[in-house]
């Protein structure tokens, strides 16, 4: 009820709006509201009382005693006035109160006199209507301290229903997009070609996860398992299936209890798969389960981890930078440490779009490289077999060295190009030298490209020749490493020569267990790469030989070696001495491998006598000075 002036927030519209939420206006009675009415009446000893709602443009009644209209227009409301007020609103003559002496109640039918309402509050705060009540005599006295505590209490109850109406309300449409969630979840997991299940978790006393129950399961995941869905659901894994150990069990407890994805292994019989499973709680102990059949993934990603690691390991050997890319896409997929150390960067550092997008070189007149010059580009995109490339490269820290680079493809059985192998050498030193500095240069850059026609040629023939995958591994990354050893040897020189000493001991080293397994004597000679990559290869054949079958198969074997010098200049000879002593009896392989066929080949042309006497294999080497001998 309210006078031809409304009061101000009548019309506010988050109060009309907290009003429609509780859907109460034109609601049928309820005993809640209808017995509250008759208590206010009853304690403030008045013949009226009402439970008043006031809308935008009405004043409606919820609950009423001994008023008999339903509602009345907004301008004849005086519960309008409670809205806001901060306690009770107490009007004890509305005919001489200004806010109320013209309401069309007061003057008219039913004439009434007296007034006193308690605001009501929604559950969000907004004043909604009052709880009041009326009489047909004014009361110059109001209420009793009694009366206006006990109407105020009534308020707070009227309050208290609407707030648990709100509440009944939400938990209903909450029940009912939980219902129709369900029921949509049911239906799509049920489609689902991955395994899927619903899962309680089953604790203990202390409340850890000993087990879990099968709810609901999917037919994706019953054909995966090979357990029927009747046959699971309503029993725990360990029911179903009776063999699972506790590792298991605890690694999915994580899963449930952090939510986190893991992989965990299941055994049972016939069955050894790889499962990976996401889960996710429902509630405090349900949860979801989506399992993926990833067997084939792990192991292929298990053997192509150990392909890699053995490939990296081979690379570390090679004392330039190595990296192998895939093509067409030009993306590197691993190098060595010593491509790193050139580099002054990570080997997958700031690739693009480009192979070498974000990779900065310069050639030697200041022209930057364009990223399609380089010999991976040019590789991976099919232009060319092989390319190699001499730049100024601008590492991270805004140094610039002249690096050379060689690449060669690298394609399957069925000829299709699949990737290539670029290796990278620093040629700072050979490109601040003069012109004969420069002849260097250039023969750096053919030992590149022979290091790696050399390398394909020994893989060649160790994969022709082994009998099984591990043995052609083994055998190739030693040969690798004595080739690798053959570089360290020319590069740690100050020329591009080797000492014959230097590279008998770099060769044997590995196989001097005891330290004196090898006496060696012979005069200070150099002599050039090829001649000690030849040497150095050779010598590693000759060893693996008597580690395997010879003096060094045994304690107490040893190896003499020595060289000599016969005649002078380009026209004297070399010879060079294998004799084993104190190994087992010696007995003639009639098996000629790659390995014995290398040291048949000897060095640059010369003559090779392999001998087989009882007490130890004897190989003797000559050949032309002229083709060995490099001035210091």
């Amino acid at each position: 009820m309210c006078t031809s002036s409304i009061p101000e927030g009548v019309h506010a519209a988050d109060r009309l709006q907290a009003l429609d939420d509780l859907d109460l206006l034109d609601s049928p009675p309820e005993d809640d509201f209808e017995d509250i009415v008759h208590l206010a009446a009853l304690v403030c000893g008045t013949p009226v009382a009402l439970v008043s709602l006031v809308a935008g443009d009405r004043h409606w009644f919820k609950a009423q005693v001994g008023f008999t209209p339903s509602q009345t227009d907004l301008d004849a409301s005086v519960c309008a006035h409670a809205l806001a007020a901060p306690d009770l609103l107490i009007i004890p003559d509305l005919r001489s109160d200004p806010r109320t002496r013209d309401n069309p109640l007061v003057v008219g039918e039913p004439y009434i006199r007296f007034y006193a309402g308690a605001p009501l509050h929604g559950p969000d705060g907004q004043a909604l209507g009052s709880l009041c009540v009326i009489d047909s005599e004014a009361r110059p006295g109001g209420l009793t301290a009694k009366q206006g505590d006990g109407l105020r209490r009534l308020s707070r109850q009227v309050t208290t229903i609407l707030r648990e109406r709100r509440q009944n309300a939400q938990l209903r449409a909450a029940q009912v997009e939980r219902e129709a969630n369900a029921i949509h979840w049911r239906n799509l997991f049920s489609q689902l070609h991955e395994g899927f299940l619903v899962g309680e978790v089953v604790r203990d006393g202390d409340g850890r996860i000993t087990d879990w129950r099968f709810i609901e399961v999917n037919r994706a995941w019953s054909d995966l398992i090979g357990i029927l869905p009747e046959q699971a659901i309503g029993r725990t894994v360990r029911e179903v299936f009776p063999d699972v150990d506790d590792v298991w069990i605890k690694e999915f407890a994580q899963v449930v209890e952090t939510g986190e994805p893991a992989t965990f292994n299941r055994q049972s019989g016939v069955l050894d798969r790889w499962y990976e499973g996401r889960a996710q709680k429902l509630g405090p102990d349900t949860f979801t389960v989506l399992f993926l059949d990833v067997t084939e993934r792990v192991r292929e990603d298990r053997a192509t981890r150990a392909r890699q690691a053995q490939l990296l390991t081979m690379m570390e050997s090679v004392p330039i930078g190595i990296m192998l890319a895939e093509a067409p896409s030009g993306r590197i997929l691993m190098g060595n440490r010593r491509l790193a150390d050139i580099l002054g960067h990570d080997t997958l550092y700031a690739i693009s779009g480009n192979a070498y997008g974000d990779f900065i070189a310069y050639h030697a007149d200041g022209r930057r490289v364009d990223a399609s010059e380089f010999p991976l580009a040019q590789i991976s995109s099919g232009a060319c077999e092989r390319s190699t490339i001499e730049v100024q490269y601008q590492r991270p820290d805004g140094e610039r060295r002249w690096i050379a680079v060689a690449g060669e493809a690298i394609r399957d059985d069925r000829g299709e190009l699949v990737g290539s192998v670029v290796a990278v050498s620093d040629i700072g030193r050979r490109k601040d030298a003069d012109a004969h500095q420069e002849v260097l240069n250039r023969e750096l850059s053919h030992r590149l490209k022979n290091t790696l026609t050399l390398v394909q040629a020994i893989a060649a023939q160790t994969l022709r020749n082994a009998p099984d995958i591990d043995t052609a591994r083994e055998a190739l990354a030693a040969r690798l490493i004595a080739l690798g050893k053959a570089h360290d040897i020319l590069l740690d020189g100050r020329t591009d020569s080797a000492c014959v000493a230097a590279v008998v001991r770099g060769a044997l080293d590995l196989h001097d267990d005891t330290g004196c397994r090898f006496q060696i004597s012979g005069p200070s000679l150099f002599i050039g790469p090829s001649t000690t990559l030849s040497l150095g290869l050779l010598l590693h054949e000759l060893a693996t030989n008597a580690v395997k079958y010879g003096a060094l198969s045994v304690p107490e074997g040893s190896v003499a070696i020595d060289w000599i010098i016969e005649g002078e200049g380009p026209e004297g000879t070399f010879r060079f001495d294998w004799r084993e002593r104190g190994g087992p009896r010696v007995i003639p392989s009639t098996r000629r491998g790659f390995g014995s066929r290398l040291i048949e080949r000897g060095l640059s042309g010369g003559d090779v006598t392999l001998s087989y006497p009882t007490d130890g294999v004897t190989c003797t080497l000559t050949s032309p000075l002229g083709g060995l001998l490099v001035d210091k």
